[in-house]
């Protein structure tokens, strides 16, 4: 049996692990419905989330539906300027979203990067750069951002700067830690017996072994930077309006809440929420099932 077929059996094995956690299962199932939901809304349908109606604020939400007219035109209502709350509601998510992404993505990486070198060479230099970014982990990644974002300005792409940066040191640590940890082992000391480099025991031994925690750790900082976007952006420090963005769409209109205009921020909310705790349980799950997988 090829190596090809080895590991399309061992995905299904894992879905099949995955399948039985019926709540990893539907949240995995919710995320790609969510996601779905946003690209098909945003490629397929005419949506602007900028045009204003001044004939339609406040609109309450009204979902209908006739097979003449279709969908009624504001299913999600409007806000204090006439906008489509719906339309704002995806390309929020969407930017929300996709910065995240870009956010976890990098740090992720950098943080790879400084964690295994330094822990796999003795190069004083290395360490030193190690040291230096762990030691800001004793500050909150939020205060990070929040120094950062003040020297940069507040924009989204300033914002996922100062996520990522602010998250690079969680990483650098973790990926540090279980290198080490794992360098104790005697397998690794007997694939440095047998002769074989520091890239190859790297490739070959090491990093099969700590693959699933990094996925796991990855999950939790996609939804860190979900939650730290959304805060920057409910502090006036991301989007600036009248882009679309989750947490800058419930500041901006907060005192909406007091006129009984709750759908403007409740959705944007129910938003935000429903998205981190699918992550956060397909996390759980994705661990628990590579967990049993490996058994």
């Amino acid at each position: 049996m090829n190596l090809g077929k080895l590991n399309i059996f061992r995905s299904l094995d894992f879905f099949r692990i995955l399948r039985r956690n019926w709540m990893a299962w539907y949240a995995m199932w919710f995320l790609v419905l969510y996601l779905l939901v946003i690209v098909i809304s945003i490629y397929c349908f005419n949506l602007n989330p900028y045009d204003q109606q001044t004939m339609d604020f406040f609109r309450p939400p009204h979902l209908s539906f006739s097979f003449s007219k279709g969908f009624s035109k504001f299913i999600l209502g409007t806000d204090d300027l006439g906008r489509d709350v719906y339309a704002r509601l995806v390309y929020g998510s969407r930017n929300t979203i996709l910065y995240a992404m870009c956010a976890a993505v990098l740090s992720s990486a950098a943080g790879m990067i400084i964690g295994f070198t330094s822990a796999l060479s003795k190069n004083r230099l290395m360490q030193l750069i190690r040291i230096m970014v762990s030691s800001v982990r004793s500050y909150t990644p939020i205060i990070i951002a929040f120094a950062i974002i003040t020297i940069l300005g507040p924009s989204m792409k300033n914002a996922t700067v100062a996520i990522t940066v602010s998250l690079i040191p969680r990483f650098c640590s973790i990926c540090y830690e279980i290198t080490s940890e794992e360098m104790r082992k005697e397998y690794i000391k007997a694939v440095l017996l047998d002769g074989a480099g520091t890239l190859s025991m790297f490739r070959l031994s090491l990093f099969p072994n700590i693959r699933d925690v990094l996925i796991i750790q990855f999950t939790k900082h996609f939804s860190m930077a979900i939650l730290d976007l959304a805060a920057l952006g409910f502090l006036g420090l991301s989007a600036v309006n009248p882009e679309p963005e989750l947490g800058t769409m419930i500041a901006e209109n907060m005192d909406m809440l007091y006129t009984g205009n709750y759908w403007i921020i409740a959705f944007p909310g129910v938003a935000i929420i429903t998205f981190v705790i699918a992550i956060n349980i397909l996390s759980d799950g994705i661990r628990n099932a590579l967990h049993k997988e490996n058994m």
